[in-house]
């Protein structure tokens, strides 16, 4: 099973609390994948792939994600939901994303 975390960053550099979501998916079991979604965020996308344990990651950039509302970033996800898990840190942004996602598919968190 693969699990998607959905990255936090600010299009430059990746917050700390990735580590951390990375190591839980990996006591999960599978792949880990990671989704930068932002505007020219290469370095974040890069420093991603750098990380142990990251099998691959899924750069998604366009204008409308330089400042990512929930609704962007749900778009984004539901694009992916072949994944078998979706983890997060636990960031406002990134909840309230998930939450307009599950919403969409009809299924729960």
């Amino acid at each position: 099973m693969t699990t998607l975390i959905i990255a936090d960053h600010n299009n430059t550099t990746l917050q700390a609390a990735l580590l951390n979501t990375v190591t839980a998916a990996q006591k999960i079991g599978g792949e880990v994948h990671v989704l930068v979604a932002g505007s020219n965020a290469g370095a974040a996308a890069q420093a991603a792939a750098q990380i142990a344990g990251v099998a691959k990651v899924l750069h998604a950039d366009a204008p409308h994600l330089a400042q990512p509302t929930a609704e962007n970033l749900a778009a984004t996800v539901l694009a992916l939901l072949s994944i078998g898990v979706v983890l997060v840190p636990a960031l406002l942004l990134a909840v309230v994303a998930l939450a307009r996602t599950f919403g969409r598919t009809r299924t729960s968190p």
